[in-house]
C-alpha cells in the first residue's frame, strides 16, 4: 500500500484529495499547523499530525514533516498551498528525503513571482498582458501618470486570491495604502476586458496527465471563483500545453485568463500549486494514477457535474463582478451543483464540523485583525522575496541534518 502525505489539512481541497486517494487504496497521512481541521476529522485519513507552521517555525516544520516522511515510508508528498516553496526550498538544500511533487524552486518561484511568469511566458512567444514591475513608491507613481487608469490592474507579485488588488484605479488617491519596495515588489498590468476563465494541471515532465479548464464568472471583488463548471476552450488547452511542455514541468499547475470579445485569450497570472479545478477531475478513476504515472491520461475534466462553494455562491447575488452569468445560471448552479465538502455517509464528520470550524476561523481572524481568508493562508503564504533569508534558515537546516 502506498502511502501520501498531505502537507495541509485546513481546506476543502485536501479533504478531496485525501478521500480520492483513501478510495483507491492509498494510506494517507495529514500534516497541518492548525490542530482542528477537516481533515482531522475524516475518516479517510489514517493519521493526522498537528505540526509547527511553515511561514513563521520553518525549519521544526521541516523537521516536522521529514520525521513523518521517514517514519511512515512516505512514498510521495503533495503540497496543497504555498507550502510547496518551503518544501521545493527544502529540497534543494538537502537532496535527499521524501519524493515531492513539485518542480525545482527556481521553477515555482519563475511562476509565482507575477512578474517572471509573465516574461516567460512572452519570451515563449504566447499571449500576455502588458506588465511593469515597480519597486518603489517613486516607480509606482511614474508608471500611474504614464498609463492611463481605466486599463490598468495593480497587485503585489506575490499573492493569492486577488489580495490588495487595485482595479483601474480613476485617482492616485487609490494607490494611497501601496508601498512597493525590492522584497515586496508590484506589478502594474494591462487591464484586459471579457470572459475569465482558470485551468488546473497536473503534469510530469512537461506531459499533461490531467486538465480542467473551467470558468470563473462567479466570484466575488476579483477573487476566487466559487462555482466550478468545465468549459470547452481548445486555445486556452494549447496555450497551457506549449508553456507546460516548454519549462519541463513536473508537479500542479493553476493558470488564469481572460478571453475578449474577438476570442482572442491571454494568460494572467499563474499558481504552481492545487487549485479547485481539481473538483472537475476527481471523479476519474483513473485521477489519482495522474500523480504517480506519467503515461496517464491526459485525464479531461467532467462534462457530467459542477461544483460550488454554496454559502459563497448565494452571496454572489449581492455582490458580484461584471462577467457574472446572470439569474438563471446563478439558479442552475445553485440548486444543481455539488456541494465542494460533500456530505458522505462513510465520512460524514467533515460536512457536519464544517460550519464549527469556519466559525472558529472567522473569531480567529477577528482576534488577530485579519479576515477570514488571511487566516486561512498566512501559516503557508510566500508573499514577499523571502528567498534569501529562507535560503540562509534552510542551509541551517540542512546542516543540523546532515550532522
Amino acid at each position: 500500500m502506498r502511502t501520501l502525505l498531505l502537507t495541509a489539512g485546513r481546506g476543502t481541497y485536501a479533504l478531496t484529495l485525501a478521500r480520492r486517494f483513501h478510495s483507491e487504496g492509498y494510506r494517507v497521512l495529514v500534516a497541518d499547523a492548525w490542530p482542528h481541521t477537516l481533515c482531522r476529522y475524516s475518516s479517510a485519513v489514517a493519521r493526522y499530525f498537528h505540526v509547527p507552521s511553515p511561514a513563521r517555525e520553518t525549519s521544526a516544520w521541516l523537521d516536522a514533516v521529514w520525521d513523518i516522511a521517514e517514519r511512515h515510508g512516505v512514498d510521495l508528498i503533495i503540497p496543497i498551498y504555498e507550502e510547496v516553496f518551503y518544501l521545493a526550498q527544502a529540497k534543494a538544500a538537502r537532496k535527499s528525503g521524501p519524493p515531492l511533487f513539485a518542480p525545482s524552486f527556481e521553477t515555482l518561484i519563475s511562476l509565482h513571482d507575477k512578474w517572471l511568469f509573465i516574461q516567460k511566458a512572452r519570451e515563449l512567444g504566447l499571449s500576455a498582458p502588458d506588465t511593469t514591475r515597480i519597486e518603489s513608491r517613486d516607480d509606482l507613481m511614474r508608471v500611474f501618470a504614464e498609463r492611463e487608469g481605466s486599463r490598468t490592474v495593480y497587485k503585489p507579485v506575490y499573492s493569492r486570491f486577488a489580495a490588495q488588488i487595485v482595479v483601474r484605479p480613476q485617482g492616485v488617491e487609490a494607490l494611497a495604502g501601496i508601498e512597493p519596495s525590492s522584497r515586496r515588489p508590484w506589478i502594474a498590468q494591462e487591464y484586459l476586458p471579457g470572459r475569465p476563465f482558470a485551468t488546473f494541471s497536473v503534469a510530469h515532465g512537461g506531459r499533461i496527465t490531467a486538465h480542467a479548464t473551467y470558468a470563473t464568472d462567479f466570484c466575488h471583488s476579483f477573487g476566487p471563483t466559487v462555482v466550478y463548471r468545465r468549459v470547452e476552450q481548445p486555445a486556452i488547452l494549447q496555450w497551457v500545453r506549449t508553456f507546460i511542455e516548454a519549462i519541463q514541468y513536473t508537479g500542479q499547475m493553476g493558470l488564469d485568463f481572460i478571453e475578449d470579445a474577438t476570442g482572442r485569450i491571454a494568460a494572467i497570472e499563474c499558481n504552481p500549486r492545487l487549485t479547485g479545478g481539481m473538483y472537475l477531475l476527481k471523479d476519474d478513476p483513473r485521477f489519482t494514477a495522474a500523480y504517480f504515472d506519467p503515461q496517464t491520461g491526459p485525464i479531461e475534466a467532467t462534462r457530467a457535474r459542477s461544483y460550488a462553494f454554496r454559502f459563497w455562491l448565494f452571496c454572489t447575488l449581492f455582490q458580484h463582478t461584471k462577467s457574472f452569468p446572470g439569474f438563471a445560471e446563478w439558479s442552475r448552479q445553485f440548486f444543481g451543483a455539488r456541494s465542494t465538502n460533500e456530505f458522505l455517509w462513510s465520512d460524514p464528520l467533515p460536512r457536519l464540523m464544517g460550519p464549527v470550524l469556519t466559525a472558529g476561523v472567522a473569531v480567529a481572524g477577528l482576534k488577530n485583525g485579519i479576515g477570514a481568508r488571511a487566516m486561512v493562508t498566512r501559516d503557508f503564504e510566500w508573499s514577499e522575496d523571502l528567498t534569501a533569508i529562507n535560503a540562509e534558515v534552510l542551509a541551517r537546516w540542512a546542516a543540523e541534518q546532515a550532522a
